[in-house]
């Protein structure tokens, strides 16, 4: 897997996780993000559309644009 990039997730004031988007060997694009879940990180992977529905449903319109660069940077290099 290759990291293309990092967006910052703003969910509860101070508390900004980083999304970080990979490209596969195979093309597919997926982001990692940790949480904390009661005492420990814990690592999930989400979609393009996950991440742009919980942009768009905040009204955060420059997070959104942010995954959508990153989105175009990663399908305009060629897979690893």
């Amino acid at each position: 897997m290759r990291r293309i990039g990092e967006v910052r997730l703003p969910l509860a004031g101070p508390y900004r996780p980083r999304a970080r988007l990979y490209r596969g060997p195979d093309g597919r694009l997926l982001w990692r993000v940790r949480l904390w879940e009661y005492d420990r990180p814990v690592r999930h992977l989400l979609s393009t559309s996950a991440l742009r529905a919980f942009a768009r449903a905040n009204g955060l319109t420059a997070l959104e644009a942010a995954i959508d660069d990153l989105v175009a940077r990663a399908l305009a290099s060629p897979p690893p």
